[in-house]
């Protein structure tokens, strides 16, 4: 499940950044804001399952996350609300790439998860 998400994220915002540059501001912003509410999205289920079925370390971590995520997903959605705004979405873009990387890593460098 990892590589699909991984591969959804790497497509996700490439897909944005070449949208971006051939003039089609309005998609790209929109689709940004895909990438940081499937985080969300992850995140509300994960916390769903309560602190006894995760237990409390990543019950404990996931609502650490939860401002950092939101904060992503308000300025995803201020960048797609203002598409002449172009530093707001490199900001966001940039943002993605990261976590993007991150996962990268994760999913395919990190010896414990393969």
């Amino acid at each position: 499940m990892a590589a699909v998400f991984c591969w959804f994220a790497v497509l996700l915002v490439t897909t944005c950044a070449v949208l971006r540059f051939i003039r089609r501001k309005t998609t790209a912003c929109w689709l940004l804001v895909v990438f940081p509410s499937a985080l969300c999205v992850g995140l509300f289920l994960d916390l769903a399952h309560g602190a006894q079925r995760l237990g409390q370390a990543s019950y404990s971590s996931d609502l650490r996350t939860l401002p950092y995520v939101l904060g992503f997903l308000v300025v995803a959605l201020i960048a797609a609300l203002r598409p002449r705004w172009a530093w707001l979405f490199w900001i966001g873009w940039v943002f993605s790439a990261l976590i993007c990387a991150v996962v990268v890593f994760l999913t395919y460098f990190w010896k414990v998860f393969s």
